[in-house]
């Protein structure tokens, strides 16, 4: 059996996930957060009341998600920090670079910057895209997901449109591809 490539998450993408009923299409890689996108996720949403930050704990507490320790020099912080990075996405795009890892990213300069030194990145629409591809989700899943992740992160009409169409196009092609 092929084993699962690598990626690591940032704050955003598992808050999404949750909130959209998506956290399954996690189970696409072998899925690791640095300590304090737990915190981030975990503590400071229980503290709110959050009810992603529950679902994403018991992500964790089953094995699905593995909490790592990410070191990173204070030169590095600061660095990243003129940059626009914060503390925790520069983990995550450290960890992906040091590691081959997937950095799993839904904000914009992180993502850039992250593509910049050459790690791949895939954010909470891309997951979705891919879960579906794979059968991870179904195609009504997939366009209830999207209608979610709408409500739930900023998509402008192009981003909704263009995505919408992604999900089109790969059901079109995943039921050519079971009649033939």
């Amino acid at each position: 059996m092929k084993s699962k490539r690598l990626a690591v998450t940032n704050s955003g993408p598992l808050i999404h996930l949750a909130k959209a009923g998506l956290l399954k299409l996690l189970n696409l890689y072998e899925t690791v957060v640095p300590l304090e996108v737990k915190h981030e996720v975990v503590s400071v949403g229980k503290e709110k009341g959050y009810g992603d930050a529950l679902q994403v704990e018991e992500e964790i507490t089953k094995g699905q998600i593995k909490v790592i320790e990410v070191e990173a020099s204070r030169k590095l912080v600061e660095l990243t920090k003129h940059a626009g990075i914060h503390r925790v996405e520069m983990k995550v795009i450290l960890y992906a670079l040091r590691n081959g890892a997937v950095a799993l990213l839904d904000d914009d300069a992180a993502r850039s910057f992250a593509r910049s030194l050459g790690v791949e990145v895939r954010g909470s629409l891309g997951l979705l895209l891919e879960g579906l591809k794979k059968h991870v989700i179904t195609y009504s899943n997939a366009l209830e997901g999207l209608d979610k992740l709408s409500e739930i992160m900023y998509l402008s009409s192009d981003i909704y449109k263009e995505v919408l169409s992604k999900i089109k196009e790969i059901a079109e092609k995943t039921n050519k591809d079971e009649t033939s």
